[in-house]
């Protein structure tokens, strides 16, 4: 998951994959360090045309934004 240290939506994620025994890695992109800051946001570039977080990756699937529906869907295949 990729997400803001700031970002209540991040929370939620974050809140809603602990709550569903989901392990996961978590990465603040607004901590990172400039140049490594910039070589994640184009990374997750690959996933979508813009970047807004939160971010969580399935596999190659990714959902943008807090969407409990999508995520479930996605760990039951």
């Amino acid at each position: 998951m990729y997400g803001l240290s700031t970002c209540g939506w991040c929370a939620k994620a974050r809140q809603w994959l602990d709550q569903n025994a989901q392990s996961y890695d978590l990465v603040y992109v607004d901590l990172l360090e400039v140049s490594e800051r910039n070589k994640v946001m184009e990374e997750l570039r690959q996933y979508t045309n813009h970047v807004a977080f939160p971010m969580v990756l399935f596999g190659e699937d990714c959902v943008v934004g807090y969407r409990p529906d999508d995520y479930e869907r996605l760990l039951e295949r």
